[in-house]
């Protein structure tokens, strides 16, 4: 028993590390939701020129509102990313094992001009106004997750995962650390407390991080002698950090002279401000070493657009705008635990 344990551990890890490879080794081809952040507009007066080809140096106001929609943004793709754990809030013991595959759905509440990607982006109307030339956002993002799962003992559990966002090159890596304080006991429904954090990778044009905190509620019930249902909820909060790179605004003309005349960033927008709650309930099916589940989530918070102070006018700072964002999330989840 102690080896066919061993070998579906080092199986399971195996093939765990084989999916992360082949997602980091996909074609670099672009896909309808791969980034393109110059869309949203120049945040700010930074771009000293036009046509930018090196006949004109004439400085460029910056749209007051492309700030805003950055934050919009990163908060939609952020809070798209937060994994669908499907996990009880019961410890699954200090041998215990557990692996699962999650398809998740994040419905979008964006507008067009705000979802800057290449499948949004009608670059064959160049000579329509901005605010007219993006397609509508998706209806909603398809992701995919591998999560694992290791009882470590004293009621404590770590966990990794690896979460693809479809017809992209972007996928975030992640972990969870989580303590049980109340667990196993007959009758009392378990109850636990976990951290997790995660990056997504893929992108050059976007550094963005997320990471979390929740309290998690469940009870397992018996059925049929083998077959156990296991209904959980969880609430608690996601925080975001968003960094843009450097972004050439005027990507269709290039400036030999100043090649940088275009380039600029999108202010940051710092994690500990930038603030969401997360509520989630589920239900779990667990036949023998099969699991099944079911995961609804809703996210929903507001927070300002950016970091810095805006710059003073009159001897007065304004106040940073803010931006209200939320998000509908559905996840399937199949696994197995030993």
């Amino acid at each position: 028993m102690r080896r066919s344990l061993a070998g579906s551990f080092r199986l399971s890890v195996a093939s765990g590390a084989a999916i992360v490879a082949l997602l980091a080794a996909r074609p670099a081809r672009a896909g309808d939701n791969d980034l393109l952040l110059w869309t949203l507009g120049n945040p700010d007066s930074m771009i000293t020129c036009t046509i930018c080809d090196g006949s004109d140096n004439t400085r460029v106001a910056g749209d007051p509102l492309a700030q805003t929609r950055f934050a919009r943004m990163t908060a939609a793709l952020g809070l798209a990313f937060v994994p669908g754990f499907g996990e009880t809030a019961a410890s699954i013991g200090q041998a215990g094992f557990e692996i699962g595959f999650t398809q998740s759905a994040r419905i979008l509440s964006i507008n067009a001009n705000e979802w800057a990607t290449d499948g949004s982006w009608n670059a064959s109307s160049p000579a329509l106004p901005q605010a007219q030339q993006f397609s509508q956002p998706p209806g909603a993002l398809m992701l995919s997750s591998l999560t694992i799962r290791k009882g470590i003992g004293g009621s404590f559990d770590i966990g990794a995962f690896a979460t693809y966002l479809a017809e992209s090159q972007m996928f975030a890596l992640g972990a969870e650390v989580r303590g049980a304080l109340i667990d196993g006991i007959d009758y009392a429904p378990d109850l636990s407390i976990r951290a997790w954090g995660a990056r997504v990778v893929g992108t050059r044009e976007l550094d963005l991080t997320m990471a979390g905190a929740d309290a998690m509620l469940s009870k397992s019930f018996g059925v049929s002698g083998s077959v156990k249902l296991q209904p959980y909820g969880q609430f608690g909060v996601v925080l975001i950090n968003a960094t843009s790179g450097v972004i050439d605004f005027n990507p269709a003309h290039q400036d030999l002279k100043n090649p940088t005349s275009a380039d600029g960033v999108f202010g940051d927008i710092h994690m500990l401000e930038n603030r969401y709650n997360r509520a989630a309930a589920g239900l779990r099916i667990v036949a023998g070493a099969a699991v099944i589940g079911l995961e609804g989530d809703y996210a929903f918070g507001t927070s300002p657009v950016q970091h810095n102070a805006l710059p003073a006018s009159g001897g007065v700072v304004p106040p940073t705008p803010t931006q209200t964002t939320h998000q509908i999330g559905i996840d399937a989840h199949l696994g197995l635990q030993f």
